[in-house]
């Protein structure tokens, strides 16, 4: 079947909706809707049989919140039709109610897709400016709506649907904040929550402020809104990059000022509101209280990942400026600063401390002919036995290229100096296995004592070593 663009989904709705707009109760508007709304759903459960991968679990719930809605609406008329007319409420507000977390949790797993391991904070943020929604939706809707009511059937279900409002709101949220592409269908998720929060809030509000009219009248007007949003859902499901909203953005993001924006105004809310609103009704205080709990509550979470992921961070750069990126060891600015602190130490004896400067031999052959991955695999492998070999208290550290360094601080004497060298030079006899290659390498090592220098400093004894290293590969390509 031939894919449907997008935009062509609203624009359906559109058409469709403007009956609604403009000649309100009646049936042409009412099935003008219906029909539209039906169609829309259709193609999103066709345009469900051809999407592959994760993103079709999302994209599911957001096509069953619509099937739901819809499943609500023909269940409303037949019902309608067989007795005559229906209360205030009726088995239709089920499936409507429940259309909502269904629309939520496919915009989180969506979300949850593109941006793994990265949902916590957005999450976070989206719920303090939830919290402040829910707390103005139960504040100055909710509650006036019950005022002088006793609770039954009908003030419980009309409370659900501003509730489920702050639902796509906090859904809005997550899905703006959290890191990923804005690009694709990523546009009509955002515009058809907004649309629906704004046909949500007109159904609510509207006949407070206009009872004059009809309220059967205003709501068939917004019908036009509610499909709208509708569309805008079924236009990102049939959109021909739904399946890459779910691609990982690898490059860091950095704040967004919206993000400031909104985060800022959920904080100055409830103070503000606390300031200028009298709060006479004990359900009004305690709402208030709890919102201003939950809200802190939130922040402080946020606040403590916020403190220990900087944590984490610096702590991982700080590793990275000391240590070599490709085998673990210390680099050449850590074992300056190490030597120099060894250096300055006062010591028992007037020999060391040694450095022992180690080149490997054969390398090179190994490069060119086996490749660099190979290289990169020998160097690890020699880090790892150097490290398993060194005494506590020892330093290994790698130069660059195929030059380590080992500083031993604890060493007395000549002989205990060659020992130790002997010990390192065995860690090259055993060739390096990796899988059936094997790779024969061997190993250079000057040694250099700070008691035997007349002005032993880092440069000096890195030099000393230096030289004693390559007089002892010299000698080995003159007698090879």
């Amino acid at each position: 079947m031939r894919r449907v663009p997008a935009l062509l989904v609203p624009a359906f709705a559109l058409l469709a909706g403007s009956v609604s707009a403009f000649a309100p109760g009646t049936a042409a508007a009412h099935w003008s809707y219906l029909g539209a709304f039906a169609a829309m759903v259709g193609l999103a459960w066709v345009r469900m049989r051809t999407l592959r991968g994760p993103t079709r679990s999302g994209y599911a719930f957001i096509v069953a919140a619509l099937s739901v809605w819809l499943a609500g609406d023909l269940l409303y008329d037949t019902l309608t039709w067989i007795t005559g007319g229906l209360g205030e409420v009726t088995p239709s507000d089920l499936l409507w109610i429940a259309g909502y977390p269904l629309l939520a949790a496919g915009l989180v797993r969506l979300t949850q897709l593109r941006a793994p391991g990265r949902l916590r904070e957005g999450l976070l943020d989206g719920l303090v400016m939830a919290t402040v929604m829910a707390w103005l939706c139960w504040q100055f809707i909710i509650l006036p709506a019950a005022e002088d009511q006793r609770l039954s059937l009908q003030v419980a279900v009309a409370a659900f649907y501003p509730f489920g409002d702050v639902l796509l709101f906090a859904a809005i949220a997550v899905l703006v904040l959290v890191p990923g592409t804005k690009r694709g269908p990523t546009p009509y998720l955002v515009g058809a929550l907004a649309l629906t929060l704004v046909g949500d809030i007109g159904i609510s509000t509207l006949p407070e402020l206009f009872p004059s009219l009809s309220r059967a009248v205003q709501a068939e007007r917004l019908d036009g809104v509610l499909l709208l949003a509708n569309s805008l859902l079924v236009a990102a499901v049939v959109h021909r990059d739904a399946d890459r909203i779910a691609d990982r953005i690898t490059r860091e993001q950095r704040l967004h000022p919206a993000r400031v924006v909104f985060l800022g105004i959920a904080l100055l809310v409830l103070p503000t509101m606390a300031g200028l609103h009298s709060f006479e009704g004990t359900l009004s205080r305690v709402s208030l209280v709890v919102s201003v709990v939950l809200m802190t509550t939130l922040i402080l979470v946020r606040f403590v990942f916020v403190v220990r992921e900087q944590e984490r961070i610096r702590a991982v750069l700080a590793h990275q400026a000391e240590h070599d990126q490709l085998t673990g060891l210390a680099n050449r600015p850590a074992l300056r600063t190490m030597l120099e602190a060894a250096l300055t130490r006062p010591r028992d004896d007037a020999f060391g401390p040694v450095l022992f400067y180690l080149d490997l031999n054969g390398f090179k052959q190994v490069n060119d002919r086996y490749g660099h991955a190979a290289g990169d695999f020998v160097l690890v492998e020699f880090a790892r036995r150097l490290v398993a070999e060194v005494r506590p208290g020892d330093v290994a550290a790698r130069l660059g290229g195929d030059e380590f360094v080992v500083l031993a601080e604890h060493v007395d004497s000549e002989e205990a100096a060659h020992a130790l060298a002997g010990r390192l030079r065995a860690l090259a006899a055993e060739p390096v296995r990796r899988g059936d290659e094997v790779y024969e390498v061997g190993v250079s090592i000057g040694l250099a004592a700070a008691g035997r220098l007349p002005q032993p400093d880092a440069d000096a004894l890195l030099a000393a070593a230096d030289v004693e290293m390559y007089a002892e590969k010299t000698a080995r390509l003159t007698s090879a």
